[in-house]
């Protein structure tokens, strides 16, 4: 009986390692922006290589459910509250995850250091993403024909409005007002340039600066989420890229309106 009881402690405890793991690994993959399917997927496969058969997980890109619907019915909960995109990091984690469902024994202590160095990783700085997204910019804007001052506009007004919204993002903890504000630069400046007649094509630089804003990953994922049967997590997604894009036609729309209403035109 005692014997019993051991194990039965011992089977309990293993579960509950197992099962923070795989809670932890789905709570950095969504946080660098995973599609949820996978989150789901990699977890159970996870848990059910280590002889947990009874799984039962719910995701959608704010939180990560994880328990057993049988046995004693342990669950474990975490909540997402900062999102971004992060493919390498992605990269990582999905790698380790295969090593760790194809391995019989996992070393628990060694696998969370792992997780934690790829969780503080790296990649790209602040500045090299905006000079990358800049320059991105700049070039979209340049195929309609732009000048190459309108080129070096678009770049600068990319730049510091990525800026903008950097700050406005850790000041409110709203990226939605950060994106309102943002454009809104992006398209009084336009127009003020125009004015000074140092960028005739001041739509196409508005056009150009927008880009780094655009909901298109948002719009991807969410259509991902919908044919996986995820429709929660899809219309979530959906709701996010509907926002955004919303907060970019507030931005831009009142610019122009504001710059009429200076007497203006556009």
């Amino acid at each position: 009986m005692k014997l019993n009881s051991n194990y039965n402690l011992e089977f309990r405890k293993r579960k509950e390692h197992i099962y923070r793991l795989a809670l932890f690994i789905g709570e950095l993959f969504l946080k660098n922006g995973a599609e949820t399917y996978l989150v789901e997927t990699l977890c159970r496969d996870l848990c059910k290589s280590k002889g947990f058969q009874y799984i039962s997980l719910f995701v959608t890109p704010t939180v990560i459910i994880i328990g057993d619907d049988r046995d004693d019915g342990i669950t474990f909960m975490k909540t997402i509250k900062d999102r971004t995109i992060n493919l390498h990091k992605c990269s990582l984690l999905n790698n380790l995850t295969l090593k760790l469902i194809t391995q019989e024994k996992i070393d628990i202590n060694k696998t969370i250091n792992l997780l934690k160095k790829i969780e503080k990783k790296e990649t790209y700085t602040f500045f090299t993403k905006s000079i990358a997204a800049g320059l991105g910019s700049a070039t979209f804007t340049f195929l309609f024909k732009t000048t190459y001052l309108e080129f070096l506009f678009t770049f600068i007004i990319v730049l510091i409005s990525l800026y903008i919204f950097k700050k406005i993002v850790e000041f409110s903890m709203t990226s939605m007002l950060g994106i309102i504000i943002s454009t809104f630069f992006i398209g009084i400046s336009a127009q003020f340039l125009n004015f000074l007649r140092l960028a005739p094509n001041s739509n196409f630089i508005i056009v150009g600066g927008i880009i780094p804003f655009l909901p298109g990953i948002a719009i991807t994922k969410s259509v991902s989420d919908l044919v996986s049967g995820d429709l929660l997590s899809g219309n979530a997604r959906a709701t996010e890229a509907f926002l955004t894009a919303l907060s970019i036609g507030i931005g831009i729309g009142g610019a122009m309106k504001i710059w009429i209403k200076l007497g203006g035109y556009l």
